[in-house]
């Protein structure tokens, strides 16, 4: 990507040249990409590729001069936008871009948006954007359109404006049910007839992983005994095994997980709340529980896990959430790693339940030799890894960021507890202004972008409907 794209800033002018399309290019750029005697190229900048005159002036060695009208053409913000370049010869097109859009929920007040859980995380985004070259911006589902899209970009604060279609989509949509909706699926139909690329287009069921990963024998060492919850199956397990997990299979953030365990002759059944400490009851009788169960399951399916006796960090439950993303290579890579210590009087670890983070190396140190706790977290990458490149494998759609969570038993034998399509960005680390994991997903989205943009210029080197020549003089 470094060496085949130029770093270029796209000014946006006044201009009193308003019969014609002609952008300034400074003398360095137009030598770099061997285009001082053109008279006129094709400039592209997301879905509008227009026909222009070229001036070559001693402006800037990195910028491009671009008029105002010329500019809202390409429904692209008046401001100064560092973007990356690249010059085609045969079609006689710069290439400029990429557009990249997150689509996700959100509020707005006073006109100031409200992005939620990622609302922070987008203004990382923004920067890092700004530093390596492209445009971002941030837009809900509702708003998605063919032509255009309303939307906000950063600059020195959110500010609301109609952008083109991007380049490629990242999906942060917070809601299930919104994303198992008509109106979504339509919007995804459409981003395909569109050839965008869409990363990490859904939420990932807790028994599809199960049934996807459990094919591979190789893995089944780290996978806990699952089933879906009926109750020939949950008699059964709880014949097998002493506790066992219950679990929403749709379910987020540590919520309404049953933790059940053997005691005497009776059962105990703890529910995680995120208050101070979890629900828990007794039952001597199975009938009994599924009476009590059954509010549960009115409206969701759940899966029964068996339990695994994991280790525990100061007396309170540890698990380790790996961080991997997909990179240009269509390899996956492992870019960030944290021990989660759950909060007292509760056993899931997760930040949202009032958990803790730690470095997963001083953890795992004060639960084994360092030499061990070095072995043993270089073995929790790479089984996250291959269980990240076995799931995009076997999926539909484009995967590009998954959170692993992984236990380690008293034998120090590693299990995998879940895998989420949609991880926190709460829980990394924030001393770094600009995360690995953000990193990460702006590489994918440069190399998704501009890989679909080179395929839609091949198919359309000639067609009409994108390439618009100068207006004649008057």
């Amino acid at each position: 990507m470094a060496t085949s794209y130029l770093p270029i800033t796209v000014i946006p002018t006044e201009t009193f040249q308003t019969q014609e399309n002609c952008i300034q290019i400074s003398r360095a750029i137009a030598n770099y990409l061997n285009i001082l005697a053109r008279p006129t190229i094709f400039l592209k900048i997301g879905r509008e590729c227009v026909e222009v005159r070229l001036e070559i002036t001693d402006i800037p060695k990195n910028e491009i001069h671009v008029p105002l009208l010329l500019v809202s053409q390409f429904k692209i913000p008046y401001v100064a936008t560092r973007y990356l370049a690249k010059f085609i010869e045969e079609s006689n097109i710069l290439l400029v871009g990429p557009i990249v859009a997150l689509m996700t929920d959100s509020t707005e007040t006073n006109n100031l948006p409200n992005f939620r859980s990622v609302h922070t995380f987008c203004e990382e985004l923004h920067y890092h954007t700004q530093q390596t070259g492209g445009l971002f911006y941030v837009f809900k589902s509702d708003d998605f359109s063919i032509d255009e899209i309303s939307g906000y970009y950063y600059n020195e604060g959110w500010k609301k404006h109609i952008f083109p279609p991007p380049d490629v989509i990242y999906n942060r949509i917070h809601s299930r049910l919104k994303e198992r909706s008509d109106h979504f699926n339509n919007i995804k139909n459409e981003m395909t007839k569109m050839n965008i690329p869409f990363f990490n287009d859904r939420f990932l069921s807790k028994w599809d992983v199960h049934a996807l990963l459990i094919e591979e024998d190789h893995l089944h060492p780290h996978l806990p005994e699952t089933r879906l919850f009926s109750e020939a199956n949950f008699l059964e397990l709880l014949n097998k095994h002493s506790s066992l997990f219950i679990k929403p299979i749709h379910g987020s953030q540590g919520r309404k997980i049953l933790h059940l365990y053997k005691e005497s002759h009776s059962f105990i059944v703890k529910v995680s709340t995120g208050t101070q400490s979890d629900d828990f009851m007794s039952f001597t009788n199975v009938e009994h529980f599924f009476k009590w169960f059954s509010r549960f399951r009115r409206k969701t399916t759940y899966i029964i896990q068996q339990g695994i006796p994991l280790l525990l960090y100061k007396n309170r439950h540890i698990d380790f959430r790996v961080l991997c993303h997909q990179n240009h290579h269509n390899s996956w890579k492992v870019t960030s790693v944290v021990a989660r210590i759950s909060a007292e009087k509760q056993f899931v670890a997760n930040i949202a339940r009032g958990g803790e983070t730690y470095k997963p190396i001083k953890a795992l140190t004060e639960l084994f030799e360092r030499n061990v706790a070095i072995q043993q977290l270089a073995l929790m990458k790479e089984l996250a890894k291959e269980i990240a490149s076995i799931i995009s494998k076997n999926t539909e759609g484009i995967t590009g960021e998954l959170g692993l969570d992984i236990g380690v038993d008293q034998d120090g034998k590693l299990w995998l507890i879940e895998v989420n399509s949609k991880p926190s960005k709460n829980f990394e680390e924030q001393e770094i202004k600009i995360r690995p994991s953000t990193k990460a997903i702006m590489e994918l989205a440069r190399t998704l972008a501009f890989e679909y943009k080179s395929k839609e210029l091949e198919e359309n080197i000639h067609a009409d409907l994108w390439i618009h020549d100068i207006k004649p003089e008057e």
